[in-house]
């Protein structure tokens, strides 16, 4: 208990999650991860100078499932005396056409927590990602394809978000709800093949724990480390793209001298701010047409990325963007 506690409090102040007077708001759902984030966070406000409340959100996905979580959330948090949000949400009714229940869940989720992260400055949301959702987000992202700030995992702190267990496994966050005598819910879509993410956890993980038993903390050090070089990067080629921006875009003839890393990042910040998805295929034609002097090229739709009289610029292709001289 005491090495969790102490993990907690090195992510805490590692990442700078919470300044004294802070209000932490756990997202608690009721499984063992987020129990235990609310645990010790309650043990430790005292010393953190911070204020504990907690949130719940009924996605109402599981019927009566669903409903029992809620209860349960609700009893617990009466029985520990912290004040609690609840917010019941359909995600079947709010679903796009061409969006999945699971980022619609996700997207009326940040709502709800945009709404409590507004009451007042210092609130920030305490999600109970650990370690092993650190490693399967990993292994997530190079299954798919990705660059230095995938291989990072989840960012300790984004934003108004937090994630103080991110130093702590799954087996601790057990032992903890045990030690305190808790018992927690077990989302029955946790337990499904259905899923990647759950493949990864059931199948894939176990396999690489039989090459080394300490797969997870190693997984640890290593995103701990690219997320410190990614974010020395980020903020190098955010200097960069100061020092060349136009009024509408950049130099072209900077960019083109510039490490490829650093304009990679330059581009897709380019892209991000225009409603691109900055992904590597577009980056890398954007690039073409930077280290080529001059041309356009379609990233989506009517959008496109220009090189013209040497600034490099995306709009929309009714747009017609003259530099100023």
């Amino acid at each position: 208990m005491n090495d969790m506690k102490n993990r907690v409090l090195t992510a805490v102040e590692r990442y700078g999650m919470l300044s004294e007077g802070d209000t932490a708001v756990v997202g608690l759902s009721g499984g063992a991860d987020s129990c235990a984030l609310l645990i010790m966070l309650l043990e430790l406000k005292d010393e953190l100078g911070i204020n504990v409340r907690a949130c719940h959100i009924n996605h109402n996905l599981r019927g009566e499932e669903s409903d029992g979580d809620e209860r349960f959330v609700r009893e617990l948090c009466e029985r520990l005396n912290v004040r609690l949000d609840v917010f019941s949400v359909d995600v079947h009714g709010a679903a796009g056409r061409h969006e999945s229940l699971e980022e619609t869940a996700r997207k009326l989720r940040y709502e709800r927590f945009g709404e409590l992260t507004a009451q007042g400055t210092g609130v920030k949301i305490a999600t109970a990602h650990t370690a092993n959702d650190n490693a399967e987000t990993v292994l997530m992202n190079i299954i798919r394809g990705t660059g230095t700030k995938g291989l990072a995992g989840i960012p300790p702190v984004r934003e108004t978000f937090i994630r103080p267990l991110i130093l702590c496994t799954r087996e601790q966050t057990e032992s903890c709800c045990r030690e305190h005598g808790l018992e927690f819910v077990t989302d029955s879509t946790n337990l499904s093949d259905d899923y990647t993410r759950n493949r990864l956890r059931h199948n894939v993980i176990p396999l690489l724990e039989s090459f080394n038993p300490s797969f997870i903390a190693a997984v640890t050090r290593m995103t701990g480390a690219v997320g410190d070089d990614s974010d020395f990067l980020e903020s190098y080629a955010a200097e960069c793209a100061e020092k060349c921006a136009y009024r509408h875009g950049y130099d072209s003839r900077v960019l083109k001298e510039l490490h490829p890393a650093v304009r990679f990042r330059i581009i897709s910040r380019v892209l991000k701010k225009n409603g691109v998805e900055p992904t590597k295929l577009r980056a890398d034609q954007c690039t073409e047409i930077i280290m080529r002097g001059m041309g356009k090229v379609n990233l989506c739709k009517n959008k496109f990325a220009y090189v013209r009289k040497k600034v490099f610029y995306v709009a929309e292709e009714i747009q017609e963007y003259r530099p100023r001289s």
